[in-house]
């Protein structure tokens, strides 16, 4: 008997030990638990803060500060904080660095000068110096075709320069005169060659052909046909005869 109820006292103190050393797993769990998240905290914003300043309200957190880098930005200034990581709002462990960069503010460009110079060249020149090219225009002049003659922002000036790059007024050319075509058919080929380039149009062909009953070197044919307008770009063919052999 006495053995029976030693081993039942020592089952039942037993399972009161299990249970208290159970108990006190779960309090230290629960404690640490409680522990840990005390030790998170809210990142503040530090976005438009200079980095002494920001290092204080982190400070105030128990956070540390770390600088990454630097980069320009068009709409934060200089030396003021551009970015952080982790973002504002976040849960951060106490005594963990709070990533920042920083402002050197808007790029700086310096607006080459173009003007005089050929579009094609002065596009490329503009692209190397960074600045985009925007809108081009075109009116008639007596410049050279595709000579730029004004750009906006000057050159230099950056202030002005927009986003959508600068702009560029060329020229098109000496006028933007318009020709009716005469009738050529049946003159002499020489005195039309010479008042067609007189007249600034491209003669691009001349065909020689033999043709009966009429003497060398008259126009039997034209492009354009008499009657149309052209400009100075139109191009020009003829067809011209020659003595049959």
């Amino acid at each position: 008997m006495a053995i029976r109820r030693f081993a039942i006292l020592l089952l039942k103190y037993g399972l009161l030990a299990m249970a208290l050393a159970i108990t006190a797993g779960l309090s230290a769990l629960t404690t640490m638990r409680v522990v840990l998240k005390a030790q998170e905290v809210s990142v503040p914003s530090l976005l438009g803060r200079r980095v002494p300043d920001a290092g204080t309200v982190a400070s105030r957190h128990k956070l540390l500060l770390r600088v990454e880098g630097k980069r320009n930005d068009p709409r934060m200034a200089a030396d003021l904080i551009v970015e952080q990581d982790p973002p504002a709002g976040s849960l951060l462990k106490t005594q963990r660095s709070v990533r920042v960069w920083v402002s050197l503010g808007p790029r700086r460009l310096s607006v080459p000068a173009v003007e005089g110079e050929s579009l094609r060249s002065g596009r490329l020149t503009l692209e190397q110096a960074g600045v985009n090219v925007g809108r081009i225009l075109e009116v008639s002049n007596a410049a050279e075709e595709g000579t730029i003659l004004l750009q906006r922002p000057p050159a230099g000036d950056t202030d002005r320069l927009a986003e959508e790059g600068a702009s560029l007024l060329v020229s098109r050319g000496p006028g933007n005169r318009d020709f009716v075509m005469p009738d050529l058919i049946g003159r002499r080929a020489d005195a039309v060659l010479v008042w067609l380039r007189e007249a600034g149009l491209n003669v691009t062909d001349v065909n020689y052909k033999p043709y009966l009953g009429v003497e060398p070197g008259v126009v039997l044919r034209q492009t354009p046909m008499s009657g149309y307008r052209v400009t100075p770009r139109a191009a020009v063919a003829l067809e011209v005869s020659r003595a049959a052999q």
